[in-house]
């Protein structure tokens, strides 16, 4: 739900969010995690998999990341862009600093969160060992890739190559070699560091590259395994290693079920909440910041901004009626100024 709400940040209503919070995990999550994870279509015995083969999704390259992706392209399609979108330079991420700490951050949880189904010590340590090299490889070829098509390295690259490979690492990280997964992450680096420009062309307003990280490194991680993947027990693999293309076939089944009961949950349940109660806040309120339209707070202090101080209360009774966002409006005006 975190990644998903970071598609539409900026110029979503809160309790529309609140209500599509527990709508989406009771249609989509929970009967794909039970799908892929708790004995259901594609579990070991399930229909699906006697059909298509055992699908590999070891910490929720499917469940969490192609889901989550496919839900945040629905839904900034449904929402809508932002206004200014491609032009307000204030669209921009606003603390540099913050982002490289949070990447920090998550990669070190990712160590938990891919590592913490291991069944052995042996395969703990050959998950950790992959969500190492594979961030690491991707934060490098995403740069390379941001230097040749833009002239600049960055750090919002680096910290966004770092997630790339660690989405990509997640259904694979306890079924390749550590020389596979530092090739999985060359691959993802670079492809997402191209697919988060493609937003721009398509006029998809995906405010945290959700789609082009989360959704793009999901598909190439996930379905990376009908290649790489290494037989067990001598037994199957991916193409790499002699094993046919039906680890590829069971990859791809997992691929289009995950994106088409994501898809179409997401698009019901928006459709139906933004005919409703609407999505979207108004022109005015965006403008003035949803942080202060609909939370009536301030990360920041500047001047009379911050604690203890709504300019969006100031002039009248209603917290959202005009002559508060019109106050609203000019006091994040004097703020940039």
């Amino acid at each position: 739900m975190a990644l998903i709400s970071g598609a539409i940040a900026d110029r979503a209503k809160f309790g529309a969010w609140a209500l599509f919070v527990p709508l989406w995990i009771t249609v989509v999550y929970c009967p794909l995690a039970y799908m892929i994870w708790g004995g259901g279509l594609l579990s070991p015995g399930g229909a699906l998999t006697a059909i298509f083969g055992q699908v590999i999704d070891f910490a929720g390259g499917a469940v969490v990341e192609i889901s989550s992706g496919t839900a945040a392209l629905v839904l900034a399609l449904i929402v809508g862009q932002r206004h200014g979108f491609a032009k307000d330079p204030n669209h921009r991420p606003h603390n540099v600093p913050f982002i490289m700490l949070g990447a920090a951050i998550l990669w070190f949880g990712w160590f938990g969160f891919n590592g913490g189904a291991a069944t052995t010590a042996e395969q703990a340590g050959l998950i950790w060992v992959n969500t190492l090299v594979t961030p690491a490889a991707a934060m490098l070829s995403w740069l390379v890739t941001e230097k040749i098509r833009h002239g600049h390295p960055t750090s919002l690259g680096a910290a966004s190559g770092v997630v790339a490979g660690l989405v990509a690492i997640t259904p694979s990280c306890a079924n390749i070699s550590p020389v596979a997964a530092i090739g999985l992450g060359l691959v993802a680096g670079a492809a997402c560091a191209v697919f988060v420009d493609l937003k721009y062309r398509f006029g998809l307003d995906d405010s945290l590259d959700v789609v082009g990280v989360h959704l793009g490194a999901g598909l190439i991680g996930t379905l990376a395994l009908g290649f790489i993947a290494l037989p067990v027990d001598g037994q199957g693999g991916g193409l790499f290693y002699g094993g046919g293309v039906q680890q590829l076939i069971a990859q791809t089944a997992a691929v289009v079920v995950t994106m088409l009961l994501s898809g179409l949950g997401t698009l019901v349940i928006g459709r139906a909440i933004n005919k409703t109660i609407g999505f979207r806040v108004s022109h005015e309120a965006e403008t003035a910041g949803v942080d202060l339209s609909e939370h009536a707070e301030s990360a920041y202090a500047f001047g009379e901004l911050g604690a203890g101080f709504n300019p969006l209360r100031s002039g009248s009774a209603d917290p959202h009626g005009t002559a508060g966002n019109a106050v609203g409006q000019r006091a994040k005006e004097d703020s940039f100024a």
